[in-house]
């Protein structure tokens, strides 16, 4: 059985290239929700650099891992952008994906502090990916010499898309999105006649934070659903705990399909460094020893920038 399973994941990720709508979904999104919604970018008010890496299956050869990394923060007084670049392996798959998210915020309901009560986006991205299959496919005893698709990737293959999203949050507690995805790639496929799936391509985030005083402890739970063609129904139940101000963060997450994660991490001076490792209930979990995750990122506000700049401009005032 050990011995198919590797030819069995080749297959596997042959197929995923030309069926699957997305690669697999970063973990840290409660902390990061621009990894759901492009909406997200700049929300904060927030200028914010990310690397994010994730190893899937580890220990099991040709398993997937990606990396990303992302930039986001606002522009004027009601507009966010971000970009992000992704590298994805898979078995013999490999995927370059760069992406730009445009956000358009804005705020009503009372104000406390200068702040609306609702606070909420609206936004889009724009993707272009490259797919390819590693030479050395048409070498495995699975390959079909006669396979059109498959030998069109391996010259590669270009691909667009788009999608939008809605995010929001409420007196900085319940915050949550909805994000449309695959716009473009289902509507070609809808066209042309290549699927029959009529369902709705959409990630949902809802949360709220809760301040424990007698423990001074932060607590956010949250659950992530995602409906994506040609992949199963995801769904995800997270509870975060932040303690002295978020400085040292833990989580716990159960996934719908069978899994559980371990979250830590710390936010220290703009500082975000969060690691996660995810184990199944299933029975491939005996061929791998789960899936680890880790992001590094720093974030600084654009009110400390402005600060900043007028505290030099007093000092050179008075100079």
């Amino acid at each position: 059985m050990k011995k198919l399973l590797p030819t069995l994941l080749v297959l596997l990720g042959a197929l995923g290239v030309l069926s699957a709508q997305d690669e697999a979904i970063f973990n840290h999104y409660v902390q990061n929700p621009i990894i759901l919604n492009p909406a997200a970018a700049g929300f904060l008010d927030e200028y914010t650099l990310q690397l994010n890496a994730r190893a899937q299956w580890s220990g099991f050869e040709n398993s997937p891992k990606t990396v990303a990394a992302r930039i986001n923060g606002p522009v004027g007084q009601s507009f966010g952008i971000g970009a992000a670049l992704f590298s994805e392996s898979a078995a013999q798959q490999n995927r370059i994906k760069g992406q730009l998210d445009v956000a358009f915020r804005f705020g009503f309901g009372k104000e406390t502090k200068g702040v609306p009560a609702f606070q909420a986006a609206f936004g889009f991205f724009t993707q272009f990916q490259r797919l390819t299959l590693d030479g050395d496919i048409i070498n495995n005893p699975i390959f079909e010499p006669g396979d059109e698709e498959l030998m069109a990737f391996l010259d590669g293959k270009n691909q667009f898309d788009a999608g939008i999203g809605i995010y929001g949050s409420y007196m900085d507690r319940v915050f949550g999105g909805l994000t449309i995805n695959n716009l473009v790639s289902n509507r070609l496929e809808n066209i042309s006649g290549t699927t029959t799936n009529e369902g709705l391509n959409y990630t949902f985030l809802i949360g709220q934070h809760f301040r424990v005083d007698d423990l001074n402890v932060n607590l956010t739970p949250s659950i992530m659903m995602r409906n994506v063609q040609d992949a199963p129904f995801m769904m995800d139940f997270n509870l975060q705990a932040g303690f002295l101000d978020d400085q040292f963060i833990a989580g716990l997450s159960y996934r719908y399909l069978g899994a559980v994660g371990l979250l830590l991490g710390t936010k220290l001076n703009g500082f975000q460094l969060y690691y996660s490792y995810d184990l199944a209930f299933g029975g491939f979990q005996q061929y791998n020893n789960g899936s680890h995750e880790i992001t590094v990122g720093y974030s600084i506000s654009r009110s400390d920038i402005l600060e900043s700049r007028r505290r030099k401009v007093q000092e050179e005032k008075l100079r």
